[in-house]
């Protein structure tokens, strides 16, 4: 079975770009969620947060805009460089491995940890979830912050609602078909390519596997680590979750919810 690692460096990595529209965009998107959330950097001191799956920046961008000096963790060389051209002068740190490994290197202690854009389900297990939960609490300061955006995969699609439309083109079609196993989901990316040769349609395949995380077992997960769910919300199939790490997480004027997302 190909790994996450192998499906975004075979097959999806060179073809991010294409699913996400103007990259620009999508940093402005996201820095806008992220102030919404409250997700702030100290104006009186250098704030640190670590960006779990960074994929090609959109979250890093908008954290380092935002005040925050940030270590950008992926598995991708490729998605890492796209990174690394567009960060210019703002203070991110690429760090190229496994999100749970990086999360036990030696390094400085985070006031905000992020693991966005439904890299979460990417993880191997329940276990692995349970574990990265822990070594964010390991590495975040007293009353630090941990986001999260993922998909809820618990309610299946039926028939062709699980063929998602993911983008088309003059020169390429992207496609992907869900098939649903009690823990999991098998995600398969199917990517058309016209030739520019021969003008002809060439079809790349490949799938890997998603947990099927539900907000209420990731909220209780995060409460058993240490964290204490201070902000959520479920929007169109995208779970938000925002914990905060401490004792002292009573002092948050913030409360948990389920409201819509807007902004």
């Amino acid at each position: 079975m190909p790994t996450v690692a192998d499906h975004y460096d075979k097959l999806l990595a060179g073809h991010y770009a294409r699913m996400f529209g103007d990259h620009d965009a999508k940093v402005a998107e996201q820095r806008a969620l992220i102030e919404r959330l409250g997700l702030r950097a100290d104006p009186q001191r250098r704030s640190e947060a670590i960006d779990l799956g960074c994929g090609s920046g959109f979250q890093s961008l908008a954290l380092a805009q935002l005040g925050f000096r940030v270590t950008a963790v992926d598995t991708s060389d490729r998605l890492l460089a796209e990174l690394a051209s567009r960060r210019g002068r703002l203070p991110i740190d690429l760090a190229r491995g496994d999100l749970l490994d990086a999360l036990e290197r030696s390094g400085p202690v985070y006031d905000l940890a992020v693991c966005m854009g439904d890299t979460l389900p990417h993880l191997g297990s329940k276990a692995d979830v349970e574990r990265m939960f822990a070594g964010c609490a390991r590495r975040l300061a007293p009353g630090g912050r941990l986001a999260l955006t993922f998909r809820d995969l618990t309610r299946e699609l039926e028939g062709v609602d699980r063929f998602i439309p993911v983008h088309d083109s003059a020169d390429v079609i992207m496609t992907c078909f869900l098939e649903y196993e009690p823990d999991t989901v098998k995600v398969h990316d199917l990517v058309h390519t016209r030739s520019p040769e021969d003008g002809r349609w060439r079809l790349s395949a490949s799938y890997y596997r998603k947990l099927r995380l539900s907000p209420d077992w990731v909220a209780g997960a995060l409460e058993a680590a240490g964290f204490r769910v201070v902000h959520r919300e479920l929007a169109r199939g995208l779970v938000t979750l925002v914990a905060r790490l401490g004792a002292d997480v009573g002092r948050d004027t913030n409360s948990a919810s389920n409201t819509p997302a807007g902004g």
